[in-house]
């Protein structure tokens, strides 16, 4: 029996050991810009019943129907963010910049240092069925799904966060502005069909947010308990800047030549996950397509046609 690919981790060290897809997130903010609201957690209590410290509860539909009228919701329509992350203790330190077109495509530039070394490069989503790479430095040898999940579920974090710390919006945003949130019992969540990532309470959100121009500029730290050693904790900075520009948006032009950049569709494989064999989300290696347009096209008739799920005996 294959078992669901779903793998959970905590704190920031975690999330950059994730091997599953974790592209459905950047999808959740173009959800949240059509009135939809970003991915909510799995339940972890039955309705009625006190959450229990470290636990988070998922919304109905109804809530995230509410969700996504509320000014803090206006977080998850930026187009433009850079994003610098690091945790000392885990010695990483990034610059991520994503742009997310209007037809949900992503353009996601990559600077990185790791403790296994440099990480670097472009990669493209292309509705959420291919990858397209170039100028890849990977730290570890064909970990190229690692270096999608960092950066997207601490996006997702990002502007978790930052709809947290100021929930009445971006457009509130006119000076500059002190954040402070605490939370003594609620976790903070954040996954995929494939892939979850937890900040265990007691968590504190210390930071600020000025405008500048167009854009906005934050400097957020997250302070959460370690699952290794209760007395300790993980210290998150998150700085950049966000910006929604409907006039001018990114682009990804159809006529976009391909030549030099490496095609990988996103697929579905059968792999050893804890002594257990799983479908996880892998980026497997194809050819065949001249420009974006038609690899748009091929995506819209079915490409690829069979994921690829029989079993590498690879394990995770």
């Amino acid at each position: 029996m294959i078992a669901a690919g779903t793998r959970r981790c905590c704190g920031f060290a975690g999330l950059l050991r994730l091997a599953a897809l974790a592209v459905p997130l950047l999808c959740s903010a173009a959800a949240s810009a059509q009135g939809q609201g970003p991915s909510p957690a799995r339940p972890a209590n039955a309705p009625g019943t006190p959450a229990a410290p470290g636990a988070s509860t998922a919304p109905t539909a109804a809530d995230r129907a509410a969700a996504a009228k509320k000014p803090g919701a206006a977080w998850y329509r930026g187009n433009y963010i850079t994003l610098d992350a690091s945790e000392p203790t885990a010695g990483f330190r990034s610059r991520w910049m994503f742009e997310r077109t209007p037809g949900n495509d992503i353009r996601l530039v990559l600077d990185e240092q790791r403790k296994a070394g440099p990480q670097s490069g472009t990669v493209l989503i292309i509705g959420q069925k291919a990858l397209l790479t170039r100028d890849m430095v990977l730290a570890r040898k064909g970990a190229l799904m690692p270096a999608v999940d960092g950066p997207t579920l601490l996006l997702n974090l990002t502007l978790r966060l930052l709809e947290r710390g100021v929930p009445d919006g971006p457009q509130s945003v006119r000076r500059e502005r002190s954040i402070s949130v605490k939370d003594d019992v609620q976790a903070l969540s954040i996954e995929t069909p494939s892939a979850a990532g937890t900040f265990l309470p007691p968590w504190q959100l210390t930071g600020k947010v000025v405008r500048k121009g167009d854009a906005i500029e934050f400097d957020l730290l997250l302070v959460s308990r370690s699952r290794a050693d209760a007395k300790a904790s993980n210290n998150t900075a998150l700085r950049g800047s966000w910006r929604s520009d409907e006039r001018k948006p990114p682009e990804l032009r159809d006529d976009m030549p391909l030549e030099g950049w490496a095609l990988h569709a996103i697929a579905g494989v059968a792999k050893e996950v804890n002594r257990r064999q799983a479908i996880v989300y892998d980026a497997l290696p194809r050819q065949g397509f001249a420009t974006l347009g038609e690899l748009r096209k091929a995506i819209e008739l079915g490409w690829p046609a069979q994921p690829d799920t029989a079993y590498h005996g690879k394990k995770q």
